[in-house]
């Protein structure tokens, strides 16, 4: 049962005429699937006339390096990916990098500090990228240090462009820029580059059909290096072949990915499994996990810095409460830990029937989940509605899909998202209209509109509560 909201009303709502919009709205692709807004953003800085220091920082698969090395493409620039070894191991590859770059003999440079030095004393305005940064502060943190002399003695009053990129996002959030950090506000631009939106896999399959397009995007979330494995065109076989293979790509980077960022990974994977199953309170996720409550915020906030897990509130209830829940954000752990998880026994002794017959007949329904989720992106970007507030309603038994508000112009939306076939809308409508009367904002001066996405409808709506619509 979800937790309640303090703000319902006491009494028994009562009966009233309603006004209803019926709104059509089709989801829309833009051609974003080139990264064109990153880049242009990148290289408006790489063009500046000034010491630009960027930095960027995602998860892993999201394309960052497919994107530097585009945003770099035809310029004098060093592009070093750092190695997950010792300091001086990367230190001696990127002097070797850096006599490479310069044309000069092959040589070790003494200090990162000096082989900047020696970069700036024949290059005016270089561009060096250093990818996977993270690295470097995982094996020593005194890096950080060694990077603000660069920054405050070698590069500030040049034309220089330095690019720190990385994929620990809490490290490159907290470490690399956060205040305790000796490089805190020094950087002239940090980017967190995000997956591809729901979109742009209208681009990236062009002939794909909408289902097809959901049911990818609830799996990959729209990873460029995930959309890879998919040709678009019987997306719940592919995703059948695709993940319930103990030996394939998708199978194995869940835990490739958790056990090269975390420590304690196993306890990690206990949590996830737990918000999965539907354990999404602090004491039932600590139950299933063998951990004290206590603890498991330590967990959760780690999750939440790798955009993995989000903590959700009741809209209108305080922010700051104790009844929130925990559900995880990104598609792909969400549906790894939903189908795949339970069954890597059978997966891994080939008997992936089981987990396979189990995904089938479960999977419809987990899409709903996704599609309630793009549905709430879509409301964000209405131009006719500006929201103020947005997100879910629930008390006890009741709940709303989502619940959008303009709080200066007192407008409310209520909205219900069913991933069915010929939806009775005036039904939804009617049950939705009900239900809005339990939601205390305004209650005798708002204006409501009522909006019903679903796969299709029976019939169109002509009357409600008498009034045409």
């Amino acid at each position: 049962m979800l937790p309640h909201s303090d703000r319902i009303l006491k009494t028994k709502p009562k009966k009233k005429n309603l006004n209803i919009r019926v709104i059509n709205i089709i989801f829309m692709t833009r051609k974003f699937i080139n990264r064109e807004i990153e880049l242009k953003k990148i290289e408006n800085l790489l063009s500046s006339n000034k010491f630009e220091f960027i930095v960027i920082y995602g998860r892993r698969r999201v394309g960052k390096t497919a994107v530097l090395k585009k945003a770099i493409e035809g310029k004098k620039a060093l592009y070093f990916l750092c190695a997950r070894r010792n300091i001086r191991y990367n230190l001696r590859k990127f002097s070797y990098k850096v006599c490479e770059f310069l044309n000069i003999p092959k040589a070790e440079f003494k200090s990162f500090f000096d082989a900047f030095e020696a970069i700036l004393s024949k290059e005016k305005n270089p561009i060096v990228v250093m990818d996977e940064f993270g690295y470097l502060v995982e094996k020593d943190e005194g890096i950080l240090s060694d990077f603000q002399e660069i920054v405050d003695e070698v590069l500030k009053d040049t034309k220089a462009k330095l690019i720190l990129c990385g994929s620990y996002i809490s490290v490159m959030q907290g470490r690399v820029i956060g205040k305790k950090s000796p490089l805190y506000g020094r950087n002239t631009m940090q980017l967190n580059l995000k997956p591809l939106k729901f979109g742009h896999l209208f681009e990236w399959f062009p002939k794909i059909k909408f289902e097809d397009a959901l049911k990818i995007y609830a799996v990959t979330s729209g990873i460029p290096k995930y959309l890879e494995f998919f040709e678009g065109r019987d997306a719940e076989n592919e995703i059948a072949e695709k993940f319930f293979d103990s030996s394939s790509f998708l199978y194995n980077d869940a835990i490739n990915l958790l056990s090269e960022e975390l420590r304690d990974y196993s306890t990690y994977f206990q949590i996830l499994e737990a918000i999965a199953l539907g354990y999404t309170k602090i004491t039932e996720i600590g139950n299933y996990a063998f951990i004290e409550a206590k603890d498991v915020y330590f967990y959760l906030k780690n999750l939440i810095s790798l955009g993995i897990v989000e903590r959700a509130i009741p809209i209108l209830a305080p922010r700051k409460g104790k009844r929130g829940i925990y559900k995880i954000k990104d598609n792909y752990f969400r549906f790894w830990f939903k189908f795949i998880s339970e069954f890597q026994e059978e997966i891994e002794s080939y008997s992936q029937h089981i987990a396979i017959e189990n995904f089938r007949k479960k999977f419809n329904t987990y899409l709903g989940e996704v599609f309630e989720d793009l549905c709430l992106e879509l409301i964000k970007n209405l131009r006719f509605f500006p929201f103020t507030r947005i997100g879910k309603w629930w008390h006890k038994d009741k709940e709303i899909d989502i619940v959008a508000l303009n709080e200066k112009m007192r407008e409310i939306l209520f909205c219900e998202c069913k991933w069915k076939d010929k939806v009775n809308a005036e039904k939804v409508c009617k049950e939705l209209a009900e239900k809005s009367q339990y939601v205390q904002w305004h209650n005798k001066e708002r204006k409501e509109t009522f909006a019903i996405f679903a796969k299709s409808f029976s019939k169109k709506i002509k009357e409600f509560e008498g009034k045409k619509i």
